[in-house]
C-alpha cells in the first residue's frame, strides 16, 4: 500500500489532507508531520512514497525541507509535491523547482488535480525504484560473472563465444528477465540477444544477430551512442538514455544500462548492455505536463474572464438602457436587440469557457436539465461537427434536480465530446432524459456500488461508434487514462465527469461492446424544492425604484458609468469612486447618509473588499453588494464566498441590477 507523509503546521489542514487521501486512495498510509525538523526525520525513518509538503511553515520553510530531502542520499529519490496558499507567483515556481520539488500546486487545491498529481509521483516513484533494483541487480550480477570468468583460466580472456558458453547456467535468468539483454562485439554487431530484447524491437532472433547497433537507431542517437560507446571503451559503466526504433517504425524510449568488456591488455572486446523500455513513464510525464497545461489555460481563462465580463456588462447593459429610451423605431429597436443577445451569447459562452476548464463559480441551482439540453443544443452542434446526427429526446414533465448549470454542461460536453472521438467516420449521437424511480435491485442489476433507491432524473448520452472493451471500461473514469494516441487526450475528461456525478450524490453507469457504440446514464437526485428561489423573488419585486443614497465603487470607467446611469434612472442618489482609496475619499467628502455601497472586488490600490471593511464602521447600516467577473479562485481569496454576503455575478442586466439592489434595501428595511 502506498504511504504518503503530509507535512502542514496546521493540525486542522494535516486531517482534512488525511481524510481526503484515504478517500480518495483506498488503501493509503497517511503519516503526518507539523514542522519541518519532523518531517525529515520521518523521511528517514518511515521511507514514505511521496511527500505533500506545505511552503509556509515557522522556524525551517517548505523550500528548506525539500533542498535538504533532494540532497539527503536516503531520501532524494521520495516525489516532493510542494503546497501553497499564496505564494504563486512565477519566481516562487521557479524557487520551488530549484529546490527539487516535483510539482507544485496552489491553495484552494482542486482534489482531482491534488490525486491525479499523488498518483502519478507514485506511479513514477515505484518505476524509478523498479529501475535501481534492477540496474543494482544486473551490476552485482554482471560483476559476478565478470569475476568468475577471470577466475577460469587465460582462454576466456580472448574467446567471447567460449564465454557465453560458460554462462549457460545463467541463461534460464536472461531470458526471463523483464529487460531487453544484448552482447556486442568491438565493431558494435550483436553476437548475443534474449528474447525480450526480440519483443522489444520486433525482430525475429536470426534477423538480429549480426546486425549492428546503428540499424535501430537513427542520425541523432547513434551520434549519443557512439559517443557513450568512446567513454565505454576506457572501462565507464554510465547509464544513458535512448530511442530504439521497432521494425514497424515506431520509437521506443529506453535506458542503457552497459557493462563494458576490456581484456587483461586494456583492449575494448565487445559491451553486454541492458536496456529498459520507459515508454510508460514517458507517456506519464507527457501526461503530467498535459495536465499543468491544462492548468494554465484554466488560469489564463480565468484572468480574461474579469474584464471580459466587464465589456460584457456594459454591452448588454447600455443596449438594455437604450431599449428603454427607444419606443417608436421599430427598426433602430431591432438593430439594439441584436447587440443585446450577440452579448448575452457572448455572456453564455464565456461562462461554458470557465466551465469547460473548471474555473467557474460553484452555485448550485435548482434546475430542468430539459430546458439546459435546449439551450446548448446550437453549440453541440457546432462542436461535434456536421459528419455528425444528433438527436435529443427530452422526457415531458422531467423532475427538476439541484446542480451547478456550469457542471452540469461540463458533463454534457464531455459526454459529447466523448461520443464524437469514438465516431471518426461519422455516427449518430443521442441525448435523452426521463424520470428513473429506482429500487436497490436495479442498483445490484447493474453493478452500481452505491446501491442507492429514490427517485433519480436520468440523463443519457449514446453513440453509434467504436465501442470499448471490457478491459477499457474498466478503467475510463481514472484519471490520465486515455486511449487516444499521444498528445490527442489528456484523460481527464471522462475523470471529471465521475467527480461532479458523485459531488452532486449521483451515480452514471456505462454499457459498451466493441464495435456496438456506447451508453453513459447519468442518475442525479430529484429535489422536491420549490423552483429557482430567486426567479421567484424576481417575480414577487414590483417595484424596482428607490430615493436611498448608494456608493459605487468599480475601476472600469465605462461599467462605472453604465450603473450610475441605471440607478440614477430608477431613481437613486448615486456616488461613485474608481477604487477602494477613492471610495474613502468620496465618503471623506460627503456630508451624507450612505445606504449601499455597490463595489468590485479586485482592483488595484484598495480591494473591495478592503474598503467595506474600512467604511462600515463609519456607515453601521450601509448594506453592501460585492460584484466580480473573475473566477472562483480569485473570489475565494478574496473572501467574498463567505455565507450571509452578499454578491453579483458579471455580467448583469440594468433590471438584474435594480432588483439586487432593492432585494439588499428590502432586507434592511425588513431587519
Amino acid at each position: 500500500m502506498p504511504k504518503i507523509l503530509a507535512v502542514d503546521d496546521k493540525k486542522d489542514n494535516l486531517t482534512a489532507l488525511s481524510a481526503l487521501l484515504n478517500a480518495l486512495i483506498p488503501g493509503c498510509n497517511v503519516i503526518t508531520a507539523q514542522s519541518g525538523a519532523e518531517a525529515l526525520e520521518k523521511a528517514k525513518t518511515e521511507s514514505p512514497d511521496t511527500i505533500l509538503l506545505d511552503i509556509k511553515m515557522p522556524v525551517m520553510d517548505g523550500y528548506e525541507v525539500c533542498n535538504r530531502l533532494k540532497y539527503d542520499e536516503t531520501t532524494k529519490h521520495i516525489p516532493v509535491i510542494m503546497i501553497s496558499a499564496i505564494k504563486t507567483e512565477s519566481e516562487d515556481l521557479v524557487k520551488g523547482f530549484e529546490t527539487g520539488a516535483d510539482a507544485y500546486l496552489a491553495k484552494p487545491i482542486d482534489e482531482y488535480v491534488l490525486i491525479a498529481q499523488v498518483k502519478t509521483a507514485l506511479r513514477i516513484k515505484k518505476a524509478e525504484d523498479h529501475l535501481r533494483r534492477q540496474k543494482d541487480l544486473l551490476e552485482s550480477t554482471v560483476q559476478d560473472r565478470t569475476a568468475e570468468l577471470l577466475r577460469t583460466n587465460e582462454q576466456l580472456k580472448h574467446e567471447i563465444n567460449n564465454r557465453i558458453n560458460a554462462e549457460k547456467k545463467y541463461r534460464m535468468l536472461i531470458e526471463t528477465m523483464n529487460e531487453g539483454l544484448f552482447l556486442m562485439d568491438e565493431n558494435f554487431l550483436i553476437t548475443f540477444a534474449n528474447n525480450r530484447l526480440f519483443e522489444i524491437l520486433g525482430y525475429l532472433k536470426e534477423k538480429i544477430i549480426g546486425m549492428s547497433v546503428h540499424n535501430f537507431l537513427n542520425v541523432r542517437n547513434q551520434r549519443i551512442f557512439d559517443e557513450q560507446m568512446e567513454l565505454h571503451k576506457k572501462g565507464d559503466h554510465t547509464v544513458y538514455e535512448l530511442i530504439f526504433i521497432r521494425k514497424d517504425g515506431q520509437k521506443i524510449p529506453v535506458i542503457v544500462s552497459p557493462s563494458p568488456i576490456i581484456d587483461a591488455d586494456g583492449q575494448f572486446k565487445g559491451s553486454l548492455a541492458v536496456i529498459t523500455n520507459i515508454s510508460e513513464r514517458k507517456q506519464l510525464e507527457t501526461q503530467l505536463h498535459q495536465a499543468q497545461k491544462m492548468e494554465a489555460i484554466g488560469k489564463l481563462a480565468g484572468g480574461i474572464a474579469h474584464d471580459f465580463n466587464n465589456i460584457l456588462t456594459t454591452i448588454i447593459g447600455n443596449a438594455e438602457l437604450a431599449l428603454m429610451n427607444v419606443i417608436k423605431d421599430k427598426s433602430l429597436r431591432k438593430g439594439i436587440k441584436e447587440i443585446k443577445k450577440a452579448g448575452e451569447r457572448a455572456a453564455s459562452l464565456t461562462r461554458q469557457l470557465l466551465a469547460f476548464s473548471r474555473k467557474q463559480i460553484v452555485q448550485p441551482k435548482i434546475l430542468d436539465i430539459n430546458e439546459l439540453l435546449t439551450d446548448m443544443e446550437k453549440m453541440l452542434g457546432r462542436l461535434i461537427g456536421e459528419d455528425i446526427e444528433m438527436l435529443t429526446i427530452p422526457a415531458p414533465a422531467l423532475w427538476q434536480v439541484e446542480i451547478d448549470p456550469g457542471q452540469i454542461e461540463q458533463v454534457i460536453m464531455n459526454l459529447a465530446i466523448n461520443a464524437k472521438d469514438a465516431m471518426p467516420c461519422g455516427g449518430k449521437l443521442t441525448i435523452e432524459t426521463a424520470n428513473a424511480d429506482l429500487d436497490e435491485n436495479y442498483s445490484h442489476e447493474h453493478g452500481i456500488e452505491e446501491k442507492k433507491s429514490g427517485r433519480y432524473v436520468m440523463l443519457a448520452v449514446s453513440d453509434t461508434g467504436i465501442g470499448m472493451d471490457k478491459e477499457t471500461h474498466e478503467h475510463i473514469f481514472e484519471p490520465f487514462f486515455t486511449t487516444k494516441k499521444v498528445g490527442k487526450g489528456t484523460g481527464l475528461g471522462l475523470a471529471t465527469v465521475y467527480g461532479i456525478v458523485k459531488q452532486n450524490n449521483g451515480f452514471i453507469w456505462v454499457y459498451s461492446e466493441p464495435k456496438q457504440g456506447a451508453i453513459f446514464k447519468v442518475y442525479l437526485p430529484e429535489v422536491k424544492k420549490d423552483a429557482d428561489p430567486e426567479k421567484k423573488e424576481k417575480k414577487s419585486v414590483v417595484k424596482l425604484n428607490g430615493s436611498e443614497t448608494v456608493l459605487i465603487v468599480e475601476d472600469d470607467g465605462l461599467l462605472r458609468n453604465l450603473t450610475q446611469n441605471t440607478l440614477q434612472r430608477y431613481g437613486y442618489k448615486v456616488l461613485d469612486a474608481e477604487n477602494g482609496e477613492d471610495a474613502i475619499r468620496v465618503c471623506k467628502e460627503y456630508d451624507g447618509r450612505i445606504d449601499l455601497m455597490i463595489t468590485d472586488v479586485v482592483m488595484p490600490k484598495i480591494g473591495g473588499r478592503e474598503a467595506a471593511k474600512r467604511l462600515l464602521p463609519l456607515y453601521p447600516q450601509m448594506k453592501v453588494i460585492y460584484m466580480s467577473g473573475y473566477t472562483d479562485d480569485a473570489i475565494v481569496h478574496h473572501g467574498v464566498l463567505e455565507p450571509g454576503l452578499n454578491f453579483l455575478e458579471k455580467p448583469f442586466t440594468p433590471k438584474g441590477l435594480a432588483r439586487k439592489v432593492r432585494e439588499v434595501l428590502n432586507q434592511k428595511v425588513d431587519g
